[in-house]
């Protein structure tokens, strides 16, 4: 698929993801079930999208690393979706958010260090990947302990959905890798 085309699809799949991080944020603390298990596939759908449009800004400048990250953030999705079809009733966070924030982290490293896009782009980029890393951890340790409510409120539900939605503004003005 050409840039022309993939950007554009690409910026209204991280605007979803974005909506669903938030949504599959509020939703960890209301009653409603189902409102969390459609936020999840709402991620694996729209991560589907998001990914190779990134991917792509990046992939002449860091071709193994980018392709590496991404490939580890599509298996997090894969598995995630997996999970969600087969049982429905999985509560590891490790495969989807694991993946993703290590591709967030490596992306924005690599976007940096060859300055394809914005420094505060980046950093926030780089900030809400390791916050969702820290959600992740501090999860499997001690499941609903206070830096798991931190780094998950403000990484997966805050930063990391900003920057969705910033690298989405900028792939719909034909910014992106620039």
């Amino acid at each position: 698929m050409e840039a022309k085309k993939l950007y554009p699809f690409g910026a209204w799949a991280s605007f979803g993801m974005a909506l669903m991080l938030v949504i599959n944020g509020v939703a960890t603390f209301l009653p409603f079930y189902w409102l969390f298990q459609a936020s999840r596939i709402g991620i694996v759908l729209a991560g589907f999208g998001m990914l190779p449009a990134i991917w792509r800004q990046l992939k002449d400048e860091e071709a193994g690393w980018a392709t590496w990250l991404t490939v580890l953030a599509f298996f997090g999705l894969f598995a995630e979706g997996l999970y969600h079809i087969a049982h429905g009733d999985m509560n590891s966070n490790w495969p989807l958010f694991g993946g993703l924030s290590a591709w967030a982290v490596g992306m924005n490293v690599i976007g940096l260090r060859r300055r394809r896009w914005p420094a505060a782009l980046g950093i926030l980029g780089i900030v809400g990947g390791l916050l969702l890393f820290a959600a992740v951890l501090a999860n499997s340790l001690a499941p609903g302990n206070v830096v798991n409510t931190i780094s998950a409120g403000l990484g997966a539900v805050v930063l990391y959905p900003a920057w969705l939605a910033w690298m989405g503004i900028r792939m719909l003005k034909g910014k992106a890798g620039t």
